[in-house]
């Protein structure tokens, strides 16, 4: 009974209606919590459960159910907006966003210092990812760069101890004021709700409210066709100290060398249930690439394999350092390595990001069509989204389009009957063939197909995919219309 215990009674009657997954019993529950108080603690919980333990066929229908209790407030919108992202439900998830970056823009209106232009980033997990780091921080700093959004005056609290790796996060100071300690450090957290700026959803000045991955894409476009270099770098002298630290595990400071990364499990350690369903998708299997890394030497280069020592270990390959498990590691280093590399291969992790600050080119392997970035330098290779019943392969416009687009859950694969093809050790190879030759000035034209599905669905990614996966996958991926 809902009546007799008050707006607080229906947490855990939610709660106990996602355990039994009963959706139906779910939105009934939030229906009777109306007009008991503020619903927006109680459609909050209701849409967390529905994104973490339902389908998104499921979650989309009581959403739709829910719809006209839903509060205007800014934090039911953002929670709005990141469930409908996952559903694949574009349009309704720049709504959301945009909804609630209004709300909070007309908020920090509203503050005394609001004239001064002083925006504050709260930090909460963003400072203690590397990805999100990256990206979020990055797009920020590249459409503030080239005057896109208001003449802010942006401030980051960022407790040190929080920081993932402090080297890189100091590589923002030109956009970004960081504060990580002191009494300003306690006075910018405790404005931080009155003047904040969502990293999420960024305002511009002609009014549009940008979702992070919209925002980054539409800043390395923007960045690439004003002829700008790298977001950030390291000094000359930094590099070279880092190298020469570096020859204690092998890399002379004449040798030039690819980076990798490929995420394993080791990443996200005891997750378990749908969350290790939905993060085990973006982990990949480290031998399919070793046929690549074979390539790099053959070609005269070196292989330096970045990552923690809960990585799984490379096996002994000649002219391959598994840094992740050397003593040498250190942020620092990290960072020498990723600026240094003539290119990268990477999965869809934190310094595959790092590396698109830094301007390092990168083969992005095992990704998600839906979701790409990066820089216009970089190669894409996108997993196969295959319909289990049939077998059949998704089309590349049918993987970019609701409701697939933006979709990076396991769960959110598997609730659609589609499993995830990764990518095969030579179509990883060849890419990597493939961007060595555009290093070295024989790039192979982009297909014009592919553009013509980014227009038709409406969106524009800055790098291409892989033209030897294309060619190899071309039947499935671009049938003739």
């Amino acid at each position: 009974m809902i009546e007799g215990g008050g707006i607080t009674a229906a947490i855990p009657l939610l709660q106990e209606c996602a355990i039994k997954r009963n959706a139906g019993a779910l939105a009934t529950v939030v229906e009777a919590a109306a007009g008991l108080g503020k619903l927006d603690p109680v459609i909050r919980e209701a849409f967390y459960l529905l994104h973490q333990v339902f389908s998104v066929p499921v979650a989309l229908e009581v959403m739709r159910r829910l719809e006209p209790l839903t509060p205007a407030t800014e934090a039911v919108q953002n929670d709005l907006g990141f469930l409908l992202n996952t559903a694949g439900d574009r349009d309704g998830t720049i709504r959301a966003f945009a909804a609630a970056g209004r709300l909070l823009e007309a908020r920090v209106a509203a503050h005394p210092l609001a004239a001064t232009g002083l925006r504050i980033i709260h930090p909460n997990w963003l400072i203690g990812s590397l990805g999100e780091l990256a990206m979020r921080l990055g797009s920020l700093a590249k459409l503030k760069a080239l005057a896109l959004t208001p003449p802010w005056q942006v401030v980051l609290p960022a407790p040190r101890e929080k920081i993932v790796n402090e080297p890189f996060l100091d590589l923002f100071a030109p956009y970004v004021t960081i504060v990580k300690e002191g009494d300003m450090l306690a006075k910018f957290q405790a404005l931080a709700p009155d003047l904040a700026l969502d990293s999420t959803t960024i305002p511009l000045s002609d009014g549009r409210f940008l979702y992070m991955q919209e925002a980054w894409r539409e800043a390395e476009v923007r960045w690439s066709a004003a002829g700008r270099g790298p977001l950030l770098s390291l000094s000359a002298d930094r590099i070279a100290s880092g190298r020469a630290q570096l020859t204690r595990i092998g890399l002379a400071e004449s040798d030039w060398f690819v980076a990798l990364h490929v995420r394993d499990p080791g990443f996200h350690g005891a997750a378990d249930g749908r969350r290790r369903q939905d993060m085990a998708m973006r982990d990949s299997d480290l031998l399919s690439y070793l046929p690549a890394l074979e390539r790099v030497v053959t070609r005269g280069g070196k292989v330096v394999r970045l990552g923690s020592p809960a990585a799984v270990p490379l096996p002994a390959m000649p002219g391959v350092i598994d840094y992740a498990h050397s003593n040498a590691r250190s942020p620092e280093l990290d960072l020498v390595l990723i600026a240094s590399a003539r290119m990268m291969i990477g999965t869809m992790s934190g310094p595959s990001h790092v590396a698109s600050c830094l301007g390092t080119p990168t083969v992005h392997a095992n990704a998600f069509a839906g979701t790409l970035h990066g820089m216009a330098n970089d190669i894409w290779l996108p997993k196969l989204y295959r319909e289990k019943t049939s077998g059949r392969i998704l089309t590349l416009e049918e993987s970019i389009s609701p409701p697939f687009r933006g979709e990076m859950r396991g769960s959110g694969f598997a609730d659609n009957g589609i499993e995830l093809v990764d990518n095969s050790a030579e179509d990883i190879a060849a890419a990597t063939d493939e961007m060595l030759d555009r290093l070295e000035g024989r790039a192979l034209a982009d297909d014009p197909a592919v553009a013509g599905i980014y227009r038709r669905v409406g969106t524009t990614y800055p790098g291409p995919i892989s033209a030897s996966f294309l060619a190899r996958h071309r039947s499935a991926l671009l049938p003739s219309r």
